[in-house]
């Protein structure tokens, strides 16, 4: 990786994940000249995908080859959903985004799972929370905001200073007293009800007693009773990251990669969005001679509060999981980590820094929805998460083994190799992710509205023309451009921006 030398061009972008790139792609179709810096020699940040050899060190060639992993996110609900990408259209822009037959399914050792096919009803509900009681107590939940998902997904990730739909806020603030675990009216769930949004909460890495996290919850599980649904990108997250780049270099821009940036002194331009985290944003503004009040804005992002962490685990199996319900075969995301008391219980270890026993674990076959994942010996990558306390250096293989076999016995018999990325190695491929923490920040209600420090502007650096669109600002963590969206209209007159 190089240092940047002078940089000049009307707006500089430092950092190639979806934000950055969609600061970029609307800042070159407005006609500024813009450069996008990535110190990674592959661009997208968290929304990559990459041969698996690059990330699985120390496994034989012979096993890794022809396979494609995603280093982090590869399930992209917000993807289809945000404003940013529904104007700019990933299908015309050849991206193919894929709801597979069983969107999420929660897997519990000695019964059933609960599961959420495509397209769900409360009578196919039925089936997959176990009744039809249930199944009407969560769509009661559900349904209204799956029907509105559009104008749910753009309040929840607005730039938290402004509402643009007051209905869809409504609805929310109606389904937050009801789902919240200390809601006033009590519990409108069943059991598998509550284990299930218990599950699509933990994605915040953060306590279930969090209003965060049931926030997360909500906005989350509104997508499974859309039509845009928990979707998976043919050809991986790169999929998404690529078609961006070339859109960005057809509208003019430039992309340079294997070059990072340490400080302001060499990029000479109108605009200069940083789309990383506080941390980073907050050593590159220090060595930067800062004003006073620069510096203190600087001290403050190095001290913003750090959230959970993930620990990957990438394993190669020989053939499909051997699920011990067979449903599961056709599911995109499966969830492990017991019933909502249970997952309550680890979510609350990682919290206060110690490991869980059982953690939570998030588990993706993206050969479901696009078979070009095999390889022609039946060779697949299966993508899994475990949440463990930021930093954390212990390899999680074994606890994600050992929860898969609960729920499909003899799946130790098609591994052929497994490779941990420990949360303190996150970072090596995207310094974004320092100690595991995916979220760029801390997940809770001030760390949503006033992220990543209490400001009147969450983009502003307090330096004139120097932004931050990242997962650290509002409207959080996620593959949806919007904070890109977001500090693109301010640099481009405060309107909000039109395709």
């Amino acid at each position: 990786m190089s240092a940047a030398g002078t940089v000049r061009a009307d707006v500089v972008v430092v950092g190639s994940g979806p934000n950055g790139l969609a600061a970029a792609l609307l800042c070159a179709r407005a006609g500024r000249r813009v450069v996008v810096l990535e110190a990674q020699e592959t661009i997208g940040g968290g929304c990559r995908t990459l041969p698996m050899g690059d990330i699985a060190t120390g496994i034989p060639e012979d096993v890794v080859n022809g396979l494609l992993v995603d280093p982090c996110s590869a399930v992209h609900p917000m993807a289809g959903a945000s404003p940013f990408f529904r104007g700019f259209d990933l299908p015309a822009h050849g991206v193919e985004m894929l709801t597979p037959p069983v969107q999420l399914a929660h897997a519990l050792p000695a019964r059933d799972a609960i599961v959420v096919p495509a397209s769900p009803s409360p009578a196919a509900l039925a089936e997959g929370l176990g009744s039809r009681a249930e199944a009407d107590r969560w769509w009661s939940l559900m349904g209204p905001l799956g029907r509105r998902a559009e104008d749910v997904v753009a309040t929840a990730l607005s730039d938290q200073r402004s509402v643009p739909h007051l209905g869809a806020t409504a609805a929310l603030g109606a389904a937050f007293v009801r789902a919240h675990p200390r809601g006033v009216v009590g519990d409108p769930l069943g059991p598998d009800g509550r284990t299930l949004l218990s599950g699509i909460s933990a994605h915040a890495i953060t306590p279930l007693s969090s209003p965060a996290a049931t926030g997360v919850g909500l906005v989350l599980g509104s997508l499974l009773h859309s039509p845009l649904g928990w979707t998976l990108p043919v050809g991986g997250s790169g999929a998404i990251t690529a078609a961006l780049a070339e859109a960005i270099r057809d509208a003019g821009g430039e992309i340079r990669t294997g070059v990072g940036v340490d400080s302001l002194a060499r990029l000479d331009a109108r605009d200069v969005v940083f789309n990383t985290s506080s941390r980073i944003l907050g050593e590159i503004l220090m060595a930067s001679s800062p004003s006073p009040a620069v510096a203190r804005r600087a001290r403050r992002l190095l001290e913003a509060p750090v959230g959970g962490a993930a620990a990957k685990v990438d394993l190669v199996l020989s053939g499909p999981v051997p699920w011990r319900d067979g449903r599961l075969a056709d599911a995109g995301t499966v969830h492990l980590g017991g019933d909502s008391h249970a997952i309550a219980a680890a979510e609350r270890e990682v919290a206060a820094g110690r490991h869980a026993d059982r953690p939570m674990i998030l588990v993706s076959q993206p050969w479901v929805t696009d078979p070009g994942r095999i390889a022609p010996d039946g060779r697949r990558p299966l993508w899994t998460y475990a949440h463990v306390p930021a930093f954390s250096d212990r390899d999680q293989t074994e606890q994600v083994l050992a929860a898969l076999e609960a729920v499909a016995p003899g799946v130790r018999d098609v591994v052929v190799a497994a490779h941990c990325t420990p949360a303190d190695r996150m970072a090596e491929h995207n310094a974004n992710n320092a100690g595991g923490d995916i979220a760029a920040g801390r997940v809770d209600l001030r760390g949503l509205i006033a992220r990543p420090v209490p400001r009147a502007d969450p983009f502003a650096t307090g330096i004139p023309g120097v932004w931050h669109a990242s997962g650290s600002t509002p409207p959080g963590p996620g593959v949806h451009g919007m904070a890109g969206q977001h500090v693109a209209e301010r640099i481009l007159g405060g309107l909000p921006t039109r395709w």
